[in-house]
């Protein structure tokens, strides 16, 4: 019933490629598909003779230029093959390129599932784990805890392994959120578990009741808060795990409510915000106002997934939980005072400390504060605002969205920021997997 725009990257006819939010673009000199391991170490071999530097890109999701290869593009598309499978263990062991969709499809029939997700399935394991990519919930995990093992092909062709048994190394918590800086991921065991249903109850509050939840977010399951600027009213998901059985609205219910009301009708407010600013605040409230009470039970993939297909541009930034507060009401008042023509609901969630070095909530419980943007409205000076706010209250970056920091500001967010550089130069002394986007985030490679 309808299409739905997938959430990626597109090429033009003449090479170009371009990220899904249509903010950054390029057309590397060469761009490449490996079939197998083979192709992919004499294409780094060809790229070392010739002095080019590589960059795999995935699915094209993210928001700035991370992915951004001007010099040898590598999509592993062909290299997303299962590999092994331990059902005693409920493990899985894939190719790097094996999308988080097809990863979902072929655990479904052997009983298993992710522990936990965002809301869309489009990226690459390999992308989704070397940004960062995280769900929602006080103790669920991102993927970077939810993989024990995974592989790196280097620069030379050979491949270097380590997993959570690794206790006396540190590849291990380097490697699950790289950057891409370190190597190619091309192979990865996830750790999954029986798969379960979800309770989610969507509902309406005020922005006071949103923030005593931020204060105090439950110890069990799922929240999201979408904090709508100029109003009152914040949008509120949570979900608990539940042994009930199904109980959801028909295929035609679930396509009206996710499509028509939620995609259409979003792109509706982009396309008459942007012409009309000034009929922002009803139309957030005639928006907030359509979404009913909802109680359902589903499947744990289609309570998580329920992405947003309409064409937009995010910014977020993850801050100590104690000071989520602070940094909703700046982002709201830094919009506000603009005036910007924001009719997309601002994204919050919940998630736990991580342990992988560059992690954005890397040993901290952390607010995830977002905010989504209708193309070709200019945020630039209000984003470069609140991200200024957000990291003078700690905050780091999400690695796959807008953000201008550099080296000199990230090394002071990450405890083992030094750390990792030091790795990064062993691994990869040379910077061949760098790019004009790795040498602002990263900075030169230090070599040993």
């Amino acid at each position: 019933m309808g299409s739905r725009r997938p959430a990626g990257a597109e090429v033009s006819a003449d090479g170009t490629w371009t990220n899904f939010a249509q903010r950054v673009s390029v057309r590397p000199q060469c761009a490449v598909a490996p079939a197998d391991l083979d192709e992919l170490r004499t294409m780094l071999k060809q790229a070392t003779a010739d002095g080019m530097r590589v960059r795999v890109v995935g699915s094209g999701h993210s928001y700035n230029d991370v992915a951004i290869a001007p010099e040898v593009q590598v999509s592993l598309r062909h290299v997303n093959r299962v590999l092994h499978v331990d059902e005693r263990r409920a493990q899985i062991t894939v190719q790097g390129g094996a999308t988080l969709h097809q990863i979902r499809d072929h655990m479904r029939p052997l009983g298993l599932a992710f522990a936990n997700m965002g809301d869309i399935d489009h990226q690459s394991i390999g992308g989704a784990l070397s940004t960062g990519t995280h769900g929602t919930g006080l103790h669920m995990p991102a993927f970077a805890s939810q993989v024990v093992a995974l592989e790196l092909m280097l620069a030379d062709g050979s491949i270097i392994s380590c997993s959570a048994e690794d206790t006396d190394s540190d590849l291990w918590d380097a490697a699950r959120v790289s950057l891409g800086a370190l190597g190619i991921i091309v192979s990865v065991t996830i750790q999954a578990v029986p798969t379960y249903h979800l309770r989610r109850s969507d509902s309406v509050v005020s922005r006071q009741q949103a923030y005593a939840i931020l204060a105090a977010p439950p110890e069990t399951g799922h929240v999201g808060l979408y904090f709508m600027p100029y109003i009152d009213q914040v949008l509120m998901w949570t979900a608990e795990r539940t042994q009930d059985p199904i109980d959801k609205p028909s295929a035609l219910g679930e396509w009206f409510r996710d499509v028509v009301k939620v995609n259409h009708g979003l792109n509706a407010m982009g396309m008459v915000a942007r012409r009309a600013p000034r009929l922002v605040p009803a139309l957030s409230r005639a928006f907030a106002k359509g979404i009913r009470p909802e109680t359902t039970v589903d499947s744990y993939d289609k309570v998580f997934l329920r992405p947003l297909f309409v064409r937009h541009d995010a910014w977020e930034f993850g801050v100590p939980l104690e000071r989520a507060h602070d940094a909703v009401s700046t982002l709201m008042s830094t919009i506000e005072d603009a005036k910007l023509p924001y009719a997309f609901p601002c994204e919050t969630r919940i998630a736990p400390a991580e342990t992988a070095w560059l992690h954005p909530t890397h040993g901290r419980p952390t607010a995830c504060i977002g905010a989504a943007i209708y193309p070709g409205v200019d945020v630039e000076t209000a984003w470069q605002q609140a991200q200024d706010a957000a990291v003078a209250l700690g905050g780091r970056p999400h690695w796959g969205k807008w953000h201008t920091l550099d080296a000199a500001t990230l090394s002071t967010l990450y405890p083992r920021w030094d750390d990792f550089a030091v790795l990064r130069g062993q691994l990869d002394p040379d910077g061949r997997f760098g790019s004009p986007s790795i040498d602002r985030i990263l900075g030169p490679v230090s070599r040993p």
